[in-house]
């Protein structure tokens, strides 16, 4: 009995030495971690599932799992409780939860210029058009933060904004129907597919840009909760590091990054998810990321753009770059 004792400790031993074990498997399974979009899915979101695909995110460490939100206020709020690992939001809506307690952090940049805007099925030139027209938007989207800061520059009355509560499930048909006269859209998730919606009524979309009425601001950022950023920040900078070679790869490859999207949500237009994304990949790759390198939020431009929503929305918190975004690796 001994003698079998004795084997089979040795057997454990050789086993423990050539990796044979479930248990020394176990020590490099991938960290499993939830990730929310901003929004239900789009082609802008086809670079997180090239990460899954490519295996970019288990290099790094993680088992991810991708869940659609509805607005960046629903994804801080999760993040911020414990919902979420992480998640994207608008930088403004980031900024202005920050200064109202939010204990969230973002750690890198997702989209440098933002593609939001006002879809409509008559021509909105500019800010004032706004007034007196029922804008739809969910209690938790970024415009509801973005816009207000529009008008702000703009020496607009921010009372005259007639918001319109609805679940983004319903914006297409609010608006073919003439319920309301517009709603809160981006030029790389919403603009493709209602178009073709529209088209088969016999009307035409037309798509004011923020950009264009001088919004200059970081648009999307990826972000986690401020302690768990704060307590192990290589975790994070290893999920930025992941989803920045998944951006690439989708640059380089942007017919397979929208086929490997449609792949794993097989009810999604090839053709639409196509031109979602190329607006999206647009929206990374810009002077200021061509001079400064993708995923980076320099100082400067960093508290422009705090100052920018503190201004607007009349925050009394004072709140810094710090508080808002982490320098990871610095």
């Amino acid at each position: 009995m001994k003698s079998m004792t004795n084997f089979r400790a040795a057997v454990a031993a050789l086993a423990l030495l050539t990796g044979s074990l479930p248990a020394a498997a176990d020590t490099t399974a991938p960290k499993k971690i939830t990730f929310l979009t901003n929004y239900v899915f789009n082609g802008r979101h086809a670079p997180f599932f090239v990460g899954v695909e490519k295996g970019f995110y288990k290099d790094a460490g993680f088992d991810v799992t991708i869940a659609p939100a509805t607005g960046s206020g629903f994804v801080i709020t999760a993040v911020d409780s414990g919902k979420a690992d992480y998640g994207m939001a608008d930088f403004s809506s980031v900024t202005q939860n920050v200064a109202k307690g939010a204990k969230v952090k973002a750690f890198t940049v997702y989209t440098d210029v933002t593609t939001n805007g006002l879809a409509s099925l008559s021509p909105v030139a500019e800010p004032a058009d706004v007034i007196g027209k029922k804008v739809a938007a969910g209690q938790t989207d970024s415009v509801r933060v973005i816009l207000p800061i529009i008008f702000d520059a703009h020496k607009l009355d921010l009372s005259k904004i007639d918001w319109q509560s609805a679940d983004p499930s319903v914006y297409f048909s609010l608006l073919l129907s003439g319920q309301v006269d517009m709603f809160t859209a981006t030029s790389d998730g919403d603009v493709p597919a209602l178009v073709k919606a529209a088209d088969k009524q016999g009307k035409k979309v037309h798509f004011a840009s923020f950009a264009d009425w001088g919004y200059d601001m970081f648009g999307y950022v990826l972000l986690g909760a401020r302690d768990s950023i704060e307590k192990n920040p290589e975790d994070a900078a290893r999920f930025a590091e992941a989803t920045k070679k998944a951006v690439e790869y989708s640059i380089a490859h942007p017919d397979e990054a929208a086929e490997i999207m449609v792949k794993y949500n097989p009810t999604m237009s090839l053709d639409t998810v196509k031109a979602q994304l190329a607006g999206a990949l647009q929206s990374m790759q810009t002077p200021y990321t061509k001079k400064n390198g993708y995923g980076t939020a320099t100082e400067e431009r960093l508290k422009e753009s705090i100052d920018l929503v503190k201004t607007a929305l009349k925050l009394q918190t004072d709140v810094t770059p710090s508080d808002v975004f982490v320098q990871l690796g610095k």
